[in-house]
């Protein structure tokens, strides 16, 4: 029998400590923190402890058992195993959403000096004008890496603009030296979110990162859409059905105006047309008309006739669409009745 491999105290405990913190996630993420010097690394836990987001780490294959062992009661999180990766990582929890987790931590990113052998991911490009350094030493310490610095009127210069390392190319030392001394600072420090498990989906990166200014564009886009189609279909939603019942409800006024239907809301237009019409009809009455008729007539030359106005909406493409095929329509009608009439 083969005996059983001894196992530290400290690597038993240590794995049980992650598996609870698994457990009591509500998300589960893996997070890259490879190359995060200590003085950055402290002060972006606090930020991020700061919005509820907090950090494990530990060896990578104790996460790995931690991982597996938190699979028995919180099935399908073994997934975030699968996103592993031979780099320096941890585990965060968070109350987050996976995509807001990943945008917390790009925006927790920050700026460090270059060391020497990393590569550029911008071109990084140093601006004609003098520096902060008075004649000396430096000026050659500037040159050897490659700048055009001399030395004017008791200070140290940039004689021109000048790419220091083109994007994709390796930073030497003293070029990484020389930018450090200029407080150029070109290298990006951040936690990289390398998955995340919600309780019951697992997202890889590449799916987390996404644009959120074109998103929330795209979601506008479609509500506008959603709603316009909605409206001209009269399907009654929360959002439609104030639209849809101030249509109606102008739709059937004009109705009831033109057919001179008294309601409560068209007595009074009713009234005052018809007191405009008996106005009109009294001025052709001549003499035959009262004193009081006549003094009316005087104060009202034209009585104009008053309606509610109905209440503005702006037309869809789609009921501006229908008023031109209704007007060609009215056109053919008129073509056509116009024949019949000569034939």
């Amino acid at each position: 029998m083969k005996p059983e491999a001894f196992v530290a105290d400290w690597k038993r405990s240590e794995v049980s400590e992650v598996q609870d913190f698994v457990q009591s996630a509500d998300v589960v993420g893996l997070v890259d923190v490879t190359g995060i010097g200590a003085k950055q690394m402290l002060a972006m836990r606090s930020s991020l402890r700061d919005l509820g987001v907090k950090l494990r780490m530990s060896r990578n294959r104790l996460l790995k058992l931690a991982l597996g062992g938190a699979s028995k009661n919180k099935k399908g999180v073994e997934q975030v195993i699968d996103a592993f990766a031979p780099k320096q990582l941890a585990l965060l929890s968070s109350h987050e959403s996976p995509f807001k987790i990943f945008q917390m931590l790009m925006e927790s990113q920050t700026q460090a000096p270059a060391k020497g052998g990393e590569i550029a991911s911008y071109k990084i490009v140093i601006e004609k004008g003098p520096t902060a350094f008075p004649a000396g030493p430096i000026v050659g310490d500037f040159q050897n890496a490659g700048f055009p610095a001399a030395i004017e009127k008791g200070k140290v210069v940039i004689r021109k603009k000048h790419t220091a390392v083109a994007e994709g190319d390796v930073i030497s030392a003293d070029v990484a030296a020389a930018l450090t001394k200029l407080e150029i600072y070109p290298i990006t420090v951040g936690m990289q979110l390398l998955g995340a498990f919600d309780g019951e989906t697992f997202y890889l990166s590449d799916v987390l990162n996404i644009d959120m200014d074109e998103f929330r564009s795209q979601v506008k886009s479609a509500t506008g859409q959603a709603f316009n189609l909605a409206f001209n279909t009269r399907y009654f939603t929360g959002s439609v059905v104030r639209p849809l019942l101030s249509k109606a409800h102008n739709e059937a006024l004009a109705v009831a105006l033109s057919t001179s239907y008294p309601s409560e809301s068209t007595i009074k237009a009713l009234l005052s047309k018809a007191h405009g019409a008996m106005l009109g009809v009294a001025g052709h009455a001549g003499d035959g008309v009262d004193d009081d008729l006549k003094e009316m007539l005087g104060n009202v030359a034209s009585a104009a006739t008053a309606a509610p106005e109905p209440v503005k909406e702006t037309p869809s493409e789609d009921e501006e669409d229908e008023e031109e095929d209704e007007e060609e329509a009215s056109d053919e009608d008129t073509a056509a009745g116009l024949g019949a009439l000569f034939g």
